[in-house]
């Protein structure tokens, strides 16, 4: 029980400081960029017994230049600190069709480490599946922990009984 309440706290906590992470973004600098690759990433997966998956991601980069400096920069990040694989592949292939490749975007870069960038801030739902997978497990303890106690009050109406 123990074990599995840590689990869902470290796991929901890793989702809640993410999107702290990525909701900060919001508040970055932007300029303008272009896309210069746009491009379809497919990763197939065996598990052990022999399953295949395929995730999907947008291979994206963009040039673009912190306001007032010449010096051209490369980004390659949709979303901040987190680029996340998905099994949704239509969901990828509309944001290629949003980002074809020449396209102008509004590009987000961090304050103090202008290399660091994304095109989409505070809109990321990857940590939700990491806050939903802690709330699960925490679900879990908490169920396991009812069932410990509800053997002890059967254990006590017992020996109530049998006097």
């Amino acid at each position: 029980m123990i074990i599995t309440l840590i689990i869902g706290l470290l796991t929901m906590s890793f989702g809640i400081l993410i999107k702290m992470l990525d909701n900060s973004a919001k508040k970055w600098p932007v300029t303008i960029g272009t896309i210069t690759r746009s491009q379809l990433m497919e990763k197939i997966s065996k598990d052990h017994d022999g399953r295949r998956s395929i995730t999907y991601k947008v291979d994206l980069a963009y040039k673009y230049s912190k306001n007032g400096e010449e010096q051209e920069r490369v980004g390659k990040q949709l979303f901040p600190y987190v680029d996340a694989w998905s099994p949704f592949k239509q969901e990828k292939i509309k944001i290629l069709e949003k980002l074809p490749q020449g396209t102008k975007v509004k590009v987000f870069y961090k304050p103090g480490n202008s290399s660091k960038s994304c095109l989409i801030a505070g809109a990321n739902y990857f940590p939700y599946y990491f806050i939903s997978g802690g709330l699960f497990f925490v679900a879990m303890a908490v169920v396991i922990w009812m069932y410990d106690i509800s053997d002890d009050l059967f254990l006590v109406l017992d020996h109530i009984i049998a006097e």
